[in-house]
């Protein structure tokens, strides 16, 4: 009988939140999945408000995806305008309550197969980011 192993890569930087302002957007540069797409990527965002959240006190974390790492879904990618939001792939929400660091883990799980994407975050907290990063680890899988 075949035994089915999964692995997990060491994480890494895709994304640095800088001092994102309260109710902007920030976007990944394209992220490339390779031709053997994972079978799963596992996200860990984590962010240090700046101050105590105020309002929905909130990360957002969604994807835009593509197929040719030319033309990927639409909504915002930077700036305050939230009138494209809904286009985007929605992928988790990191509740910011206070001011200690706040870090969650997301799982790519579910969304459309693509092999390019793009992460975008959505400051919602009421307060800018101190500081603050998304991680990415890739789920690979062996059968023996």
């Amino acid at each position: 009988m075949a035994t089915f192993t999964q692995a997990q890569s060491a994480r890494s930087v895709v994304l640095n939140l800088g001092t994102l302002a309260s109710g902007t957007y920030i976007t990944s540069s394209a992220i490339d999945l390779g031709p053997a797409i994972p079978l799963d990527i596992t996200l860990e965002i984590e962010c240090d408000p700046n101050g105590t959240p105020t309002g929905s006190r909130q990360l957002i974390l969604f994807a835009k995806l593509s197929l040719d790492n030319v033309n990927f879904g639409s909504g915002p990618e930077s700036g305050t305008d939230a009138t494209n939001e809904a286009d985007l792939h929605w992928i988790g929400t990191l509740p910011c309550n206070d001011t200690n660091v706040h870090r969650k883990l997301f799982s790519l799980q579910g969304l459309p197969i693509s092999r390019y994407l793009k992460l975008v975050v959505k400051n919602d907290m009421g307060v800018a980011v101190s500081s603050g990063s998304i991680y990415r680890a890739d789920i690979t899988g062996l059968s023996t």
